[in-house]
């Protein structure tokens, strides 16, 4: 299977993004741009579809729980 996109909504520090990809993808950014995050994501959907032992929960489980993978600036608007 090869992915052409990505979307992604509430995902840690974005809040939105859509980005195509190709075979060749190269992330490149300054630090605390996101690039581990976007990379992260890609992991969170092979974890979910991981025979014997994955899924959603337990992907979510070991990113510590929805609190930590959810877009970072629902937070702040929680509290306002």
């Amino acid at each position: 299977m090869l992915i052409t996109r990505l979307k992604l909504k509430n995902w840690r520090n974005f809040k939105e993004l859509d980005i195509a990809l190709s075979p060749t993808t190269y992330v490149l950014g300054p630090n605390a741009s996101g690039k581990s995050n976007l990379l992260d994501a890609l992991r969170f959907l092979r974890d979910v579809c991981k025979p014997g032992g994955g899924g959603l929960q337990a992907a979510v489980r070991k990113r510590g729980g929805l609190q930590h993978i959810r877009w970072l600036g629902a937070k702040r608007i929680a509290r306002s």
